[in-house]
C-alpha cells in the first residue's frame, strides 16, 4: 500500500503526483479497494489528457465483471483477465504481450475451449490438454516453411498453466465457479541449461574480434558487451544507464532500469566501478561513439547500442569459440567477483538479488576449470 507521505494531490479529482519521481498516478476507489493506475509522465498537462483514457480502461474492467453470469464461457471470462493484464502498472509491456500471446497458445492447443461454459470444465480435460499439449510441436516461426521439430519447452507449458489457472481464478472470484479445475494440472521441472562461461582470455579476445570487425556500430557493440561483463547488469538494464549515473568520485554506477517499469524486481542499486570499467569508462568519454544513435546521445545514455547479440555470433564463430548471451556475461561477472573472494552477499547487491546471496550460493558458484583446478592443488592429506 502507497504511503501518504509519498504523494502529492493534485487539482484534479484521481489525479496524484508522486514527490520522489514527480510522475503522476490515477487513484480510484472502486469496491472499497484502491485502483491505481501509472500515467507515465511527470507532466501535468500530459498527465490531464491520459486520465480520461485510464478511467475508461478500469470502467471497462467493471462492465466486464457485470456481465459475467453463470453461462459465460472460458473466453468471456478470459476477457476480464486480458482487461486486468492490460491495465497492470507493475508490469511491463512486453510481459503483457506474452501472458497474451500465451492466452493464445492456449486457444490454439484447446480449439473447443473458448466457447465451452467456464464451470462445465472438469479436472480431467484440464489433465487432458496438459498431456497432449506436452507431446505437440511447437510452431515454426513465423513466415519459415520450417517443419516443427521440437515440443513445448517447460517454460512455455508452465506459464500457458499459469493463464489457464488464472482465467479460473476469475471464475472464483466472481462465482462463476466453486474451484479450480487448472488446480489438478501439476507444472513441468524445466531441464537445466549449461552455463556457457567463455574464459577471460576468450572474452578478451572476443571484444577485440568485435571492435575490429569494421562495422559501423562495431566499437559501439564492444563497448556494451564490456559494460555487460563488468557491471554485471541485465541487458534491459544496461540499455538505461546514463552517464549522469556514473559516480566516479564514489566508484559507483546507479542501476534503476527502464524510466517507467524500473529494474527486473523494481529495485535499484549502485554497481561498483572495478578497474577494467573505470578503464572503459575513460576511453567511452575521451572517444564518443555514437555513429546511428544520435536521440542516444542527445538524452545522455551511456552506451550508444542496446544489444550486440549479433556481433557476439560472429565474433564466437570467427575464433571458434563456443556462442553465448548477452546474459552470460551476467553470469562471467558473477563468477569472476566469486574467484576474486568476494563474498555471497555481497555480489548478490551487485546483481539486484534480493536473497542475501542463496540464489548465488544455488547458481553462481560454479567454477571455471582452470579455477577449480588451481583450489585442488592447495587440498592437502
Amino acid at each position: 500500500m502507497p504511503r501518504k507521505t509519498d504523494w502529492q494531490a493534485s487539482k484534479t479529482q484521481f489525479l496524484l503526483r508522486n514527490v520522489h519521481s514527480g510522475r503522476y498516478y490515477l487513484r480510484v476507489i472502486r469496491q472499497g479497494k484502491e485502483v491505481w493506475r501509472a500515467l507515465g509522465t511527470a507532466d501535468y498537462k500530459v498527465a490531464l489528457s491520459k486520465l480520461p483514457e485510464k478511467l475508461s480502461e478500469i470502467h471497462r474492467t467493471r462492465n466486464i465483471e457485470r456481465t459475467l453470469t453463470s453461462k459465460s464461457t472460458f473466453s468471456e471470462t478470459a476477457a476480464l483477465y486480458v482487461q486486468r493484464v492490460k491495465t497492470d502498472t507493475g508490469t511491463k509491456q512486453s510481459t503483457k504481450d506474452y501472458w497474451q500471446e500465451c492466452l493464445k497458445a492456449l486457444y490454439r492447443s484447446w480449439p473447443t475451449l473458448e466457447n465451452t461454459r467456464l464451470s462445465a470444465i472438469t479436472d480431467q480435460q484440464c489433465r487432458n490438454w496438459a498431456t497432449d499439449y506436452l507431446a505437440s510441436k511447437r510452431a515454426p516461426a513465423p513466415g519459415t516453411r520450417n517443419e516443427p521439430a521440437n515440443t513445448i519447452s517447460a517454460s512455455r507449458f508452465n506459464n500457458t498453466l499459469i493463464v489457464l489457472r488464472g482465467v479460473f481464478q476469475i471464475g472464483l472470484e466472481t462465482g462463476l465457479i466453486a474451484r479450480n479445475p487448472a488446480l489438478s494440472v501439476s507444472r513441468v521441472s524445466p531441464r537445466p541449461k549449461p552455463t556457457r562461461i567463455p574464459s577471460r582470455g576468450d572474452f578478451r579476445r572476443i571484444v577485440e574480434a568485435i571492435r575490429t570487425a569494421k562495422g559501423v556500430v562495431s566499437e559501439s557493440c564492444g563497448d556494451l558487451a564490456e559494460f555487460l561483463v563488468y557491471s554485471g547488469c541485465r541487458l534491459d538494464e544496461a540499455a538505461w544507464v546514463k552517464w549522469e549515473h556514473v559516480d566516479r568520485e564514489r566508484g559507483q554506477i546507479w542501476i534503476s532500469g527502464h524510466e517507467t517499469h524500473g529494474t527486473k524486481n523494481k529495485q535499484a542499486r549502485w554497481v561498483p566501478i572495478i578497474p577494467a570499467m573505470a578503464r572503459l569508462l575513460d576511453d567511452m568519454k575521451a572517444n564518443p561513439r555514437y555513429p546511428r544513435a544520435e536521440d542516444r546521445k542527445q538524452a545522455g545514455y551511456l552506451t550508444a547500442v542496446r544489444e550486440c547479440q549479433k556481433s557476439i555470433n560472429r565474433a564466437c564463430k570467427k575464433l571458434g569459440v563456443q556462442r553465448f548471451s548477452h546474459h552470460d556475461l551476467r553470469h562471467l561477472f558473477a563468477t569472476a567477483s566469486i574467484e576474486s573472494a568476494a563474498d555471497f552477499r555481497t555480489v548478490a547487491g551487485w546483481l539486484g538479488h534480493r536473497d542475501g546471496g542463496a540464489l548465488l550460493a544455488r547458481t553462481y558458484s560454479h567454477l571455471r576449470p582452470e579455477h577449480s583446478a588451481a583450489l585442488a592443488a592447495r587440498v592437502e592429506f
